[in-house]
């Protein structure tokens, strides 16, 4: 399932956002009955009146909280501390489903798991909406020093907790199909102030803020080199930083002999980082570790579908240690140091839609355990999958018509230099999803997707197809310098022998034709690649380096 296609959000109720009330935290001692003597109730009363005036005096918006949030902790009550349980730990409830031929749904819920007994409640003041984001989000992450929610991600908050760092593309209005330009932002939460700190004639990602500033990565609008800058987060400029800065880069020094993949499962501030290594493949060895100050330990070491089930995504670093999800949404994780792995069983999250072929529920940590206990409302069920509508069976291909048009695809010298086909800029405009600008060919079909291959491994494959045909493309390949394979697979094309991969439905006038898959080289080398249609052929010609990858 493409996930840029998947990540639709339901849209909130219409209107503007009422001022918001901070989620309210009790000690579990704090739902018991008591009785207090008439002195104490009117020197609550009081308290408590003078606690809204300072509030208010320090403009934090205040709006009725209902009876599903608790009271504040009694008086006389001891703090509780910020490593101590009970707490409140921030999540991101995600409920994924999908059907074959229909767009995929996705819900997220912001709300707290109360540890320890991990029971999720949905944060009802939780909205976003006044927030200028680089997307439509909702809320992603908690932060405590502002007592609300947030719609960007952890990599993007200050590390004091009151601002946060956005992208906007340029013009105004443009998608990474069609800009030109883009600016960092810089929303200061506090102040309702927006800060244009530094501009770019490409992309730019943040990858994190620490007391440095903002590391960001820029690549050219059509795709290229991509370069690490350090930008001030007050506008005072950037200054170009080194690859060895990015925080999703795992040093190859922790990695276990061989070709191996990683991913990079997320960090804080502090430079602290979490790698998983190994696939997620059924039967694969993996190990997930933490990286400081250069200095691998590692979390867990087993086999994927074995019994521990720890499949962890997603992060946070707070005072008890480090926090994960799982991808079942089955528990969260807490490790550290002292106490090594612990989990902790949820309940009370959303039921899943019925009526989809794929559903999955995430849960994933967005902040730190807040001491206390938090009262919300229970997640709410899902709506059915809409009744499909038929879609028309995908047309049936005689393949042999294109096979037997002739390969030219010409050998080369061992060690010569490989004639690698340049990009063409394209204008793509896909019914769904978002798609490459850019593409290798002369058309009507083109190769995208990557702009540099490598031997070790599948690789994400694009193939697009201009509007001004709309029959099958025949992809067939081989190595021009020596022996080798490409092999192309992925859903919505046919593998028809010899090594020939077809794709029978491609574009739908006026959008062009996309196709997403994997391709995996055999070995390093010069490759060929020629896509025959029923007007046309075309040879591409690519250079897949030796190894994995690089990080990122």
């Amino acid at each position: 399932m493409n996930e840029n296609e998947f990540r639709k959000r339901l849209s909130d109720a219409l209107g503007e956002p009422p001022p918001l009330a901070a989620p309210v935290f009790s000690r579990p001692d704090a739902q018991a009955q008591h009785t207090y003597p008439r002195t104490m109730a009117l020197l609550a009363a009081g308290l408590a009146i003078l606690l809204v005036l300072v509030l208010v005096a320090s403009r934090i918006a205040l709006h009725p909280t209902s009876s599903v949030l608790p009271a504040a902790p009694p008086s006389g009550n001891k703090a509780l501390a910020a490593d101590s349980f009970p707490c409140a730990l921030p999540a991101i409830a995600t409920t994924e489903s999908g059907n074959p031929g229909q767009d995929g749904v996705i819900h997220m819920d912001a709300g707290f798991v109360n540890i320890p007994g991990g029971s999720f409640q949905v944060d009802p003041t939780a909205n976003v909406r006044a927030m200028p984001s680089s997307y439509s989000a909702g809320p992603t992450i908690y932060s405590a020093t502002l007592q609300r929610w947030l719609p960007v991600g952890s990599r993007s908050v200050a590390p004091d907790g009151r601002s946060y760092a956005y992208v906007a593309l340029l013009p105004a209005g443009a998608t990474y199909s069609d800009f030109t330009s883009a600016e960092l932002h810089v929303y200061d939460v506090d102040a309702t102030v927006d800060h244009k700190v530094w501009s770019y004639p490409g992309s730019i990602d943040v990858l994190g803020w620490n007391s440095s500033g903002i590391l960001a990565q820029t690549v050219p609008p059509q795709g290229g080199v991509g370069l690490f800058w350090r930008v001030d987060p007050s506008g005072r400029g950037a200054s170009q930083g080194s690859s060895d800065e990015d925080p999703g880069r795992l040093p190859l020094s922790a990695l276990p002999g061989g070709n191996v993949n990683y991913s990079y499962l997320g960090g804080d501030s502090t430079g602290r980082a979490v790698f998983r290594i190994g696939s997620r493949d059924p039967g694969v060895k993996y190990s997930v570790v933490v990286l400081e100050s250069g200095n691998a330990t590692t979390i867990y070491s087993g086999t994927q579908g074995d019994a521990k089930d720890f499949d962890p995504g997603g992060v946070y670093f707070d005072a008890h240690g480090l926090w994960m999800g799982n991808f079942d949404g089955s528990v969260v994780w807490l490790w550290s140091r002292s106490t090594g792995l612990t989990s902790f069983k949820l309940s009370g999250l959303p039921a899943m839609p019925s009526g989809y072929q794929y559903s999955n529920l995430t849960v994933g940590p967005a902040g730190p355990c807040i001491p206390g206990v938090f009262a919300g409302v229970q997640a709410s069920a899902q709506p059915p999958a809409p009744t499909p509508t038929p879609s028309p069976p995908p047309p049936t291909v005689d393949w042999s018509a294109l096979t037997v048009k002739p390969l030219h695809l010409n050998d080369l010298p061992s060690g010569s230099t490989c004639p690698v086909t340049p990009s063409v800029n394209l204008k793509v405009k896909a019914q769904t999803g978002k798609w490459p600008n850019y593409g290798f060919g002369k058309g009507p079909a083109y190769l995208s997707g990557q702009f540099t291959w490598y031997s070790a491994g599948a690789q994400g494959a694009v193939i697009l197809v201009d509007p001004v045909y709309k029959g099958p493309v025949l992809v067939r390949s081989r190595r021009l310098d020596g022996n080798g394979a490409l092999t192309f697979s992925g859903a919505g094309g046919d593998a028809v022998g010899n090594g020939a991969f077809g794709i029978p439905q491609t574009s739908a006038p006026p959008y062009w034709g996309t196709w997403g898959g994997s391709v995996a080289p055999s070995t390093p080398g010069c490759y060929g690649m020629q896509f025959d249609g029923t007007s046309f052929s075309v040879v591409i010609v690519i250079s897949v380096k030796q190894g994995p990858p690089p990080p990122g």
